[in-house]
């Protein structure tokens, strides 16, 4: 999926749908670095690794340790990083699918709980997910895009 796809959905996305797609982006570069390892392309095979890394810190920076279902997480991301470490260190091309295949898992249960309308669910999602106002201004040289963040970032699971 495209940059501009992810933007707008992003921008109309729920707490969950915010879970849901930072998995999908992480998911992306995951299947990067792996058609590149398929290539030989090892330099591009660092860079996707390095960047399903950064998807993967995304994701332990939302965390609320509060939350039981934080704590069990945070333990597979860890499993998690140290995987990408394999991968990255190693050109360990079955470390590298071994996430895919975790957050593939992940995805899929986070998308079964997308429309539950429970109090559970709810105390496991993110909060504090920033505002994003997204559309399309006049300006001197005809339209432009228009995105606006709030300072309040992150999300917590």
């Amino acid at each position: 999926m495209n940059k501009e796809d992810y933007t707008l959905r992003i921008a109309q996305a729920t707490p969950v749908q915010l879970v849901i797609i930072n998995h999908e982006i992480l998911l992306d570069f995951a299947a990067e670095a792996l058609a590149a390892f398929e290539k030989d392309e090892i330099e591009t095979f660092h860079l996707y690794i390095g960047k399903t890394k950064d998807a993967l810190q995304q994701l332990v920076n939302g965390l609320d340790f509060e939350n039981s279902v934080a704590q069990e997480l945070y333990t597979l991301y860890l499993y998690a990083g140290e995987c990408l470490n394999k991968a990255l260190f190693g050109n360990d091309k079955e470390a590298a699918a071994e996430v895919s295949e975790m957050f593939t898992t992940l995805l899929e249960g986070w998308r079964e709980i997308e429309d539950t309308p429970d109090e559970r669910v709810s105390d496991a999602v993110p909060q504090g997910a920033p505002q994003v106002y997204a559309g399309l201004t006049y300006g001197r040289d005809g339209l432009s895009e228009y995105v606006s963040e709030d300072a309040g970032k992150g999300f917590k699971a």
